[in-house]
């Protein structure tokens, strides 16, 4: 389950990453090659590099020491050194729960376990992930919206829509339209106030990413999920909260990413309704009456 056929990276996937090395898989697909190169050999060789210097570092994936420090700015940290603690920091606290990689060979028991252990550590390490700050912003923007905008294509677009109606059953003037024409005559129709949030576990899905420019041009606010924390989303977002997505070739579509993005959704809404408590309470009992004479 790595991020590429080299097998120190599917190595270190196994045994669980930090949020170091998190970080560094989120920002892979955004980097500049000399970039990519320093970040695949951390990657596949991060027990050593914490004893490396940055000349090291840089001999060792055959780049410059500018290219070694611009990574570690991209990364958010102050410099080489701090990158190394904060990579330290991680190796020293390792997963204590193995993922393994479902094979043709697994029976239903050991499916079940890799599986249901897979779907854990995904979230273990989108938990990991998130940024606080960035989630409580997210939240406070929600709470204060007047209406709120999901757009997503695809499986994420049935996010979209689980992501409204949880909104609506709190009271939340909430939509999520399936068809991308409506999306964007919904985006063009947003105003100051409004929050769209854009899910898309690529960060790269143009409909999402067109829909939300027009959202922004009309003044609402742009929330995103992703799981690229480089990818041309985000640079439409006023905040972004990055989720693991990985995906097993047995599995066509990951499974585990639809349930991260679920999960960032469940914690928004929840957070939301701590915020306006009664009323929150209010309304789910509204709405679970109007839907109860159509129960059994």
């Amino acid at each position: 389950m790595g991020i590429g056929p080299e097998r120190g990276i599917y190595l270190l996937s196994e045994q669980g990453m930090g949020k170091t090395l998190l970080s560094i898989r989120s920002h892979l697909n955004g980097l500049t090659k000399t970039e990519q190169k320093v970040a695949k050999f951390i990657l596949e060789n991060a027990q050593d590099v914490i004893y490396h210097s940055v000349t090291e570092l840089a001999e060792r994936a055959d780049v410059g020491e500018t290219t070694v420090l611009r990574l570690c700015r991209k990364l958010k940290f102050h410099g080489f050194q701090d990158f190394k603690l904060s990579l330290a920091q991680d190796l020293v606290k390792p997963s204590d729960r193995l993922y393994h990689e479902v094979t043709e060979e697994d029976d239903a028991a050991t499916l079940n376990r890799k599986v249901i252990s897979m779907h854990i550590e995904t979230l273990e390490q989108t938990s990991e992930l998130v940024n606080p700050d960035q989630l409580e912003k997210a939240i406070s923007l929600l709470y204060q919206a007047t209406n709120i905008s999901f757009f997503g294509v695809g499986s994420s677009g049935l996010t979209a829509q689980l992501a409204a109606h949880s909104f609506s059953r709190i009271g939340k003037n909430s939509i999520a339209r399936s068809d991308t024409h409506f999306q964007a005559m919904s985006a063009s129709l947003m105003r100051k106030g409004d929050v769209a949030v854009g899910l898309s576990i690529s960060g790269s899905t143009k409909d999402t990413i067109d829909n939300l420019s027009l959202a922004k041009k009309a003044g609402a606010q742009i929330i995103v999920i992703t799981s690229n924390a480089r990818s041309p989303i985000t640079k439409l977002a006023d905040i972004v909260l990055l989720m693991v997505a990985r995906e097993n070739p047995l599995q066509g579509s990951s499974l585990s990413a639809k349930t991260a993005q679920l999960v960032l959704i469940d914690i928004l809404n929840v957070g939301v309704s701590l915020k306006i408590k009664e009323e929150a309470l209010k309304y789910r009992e509204m709405t679970a009456k109007a839907i109860s004479e159509k129960l059994y």
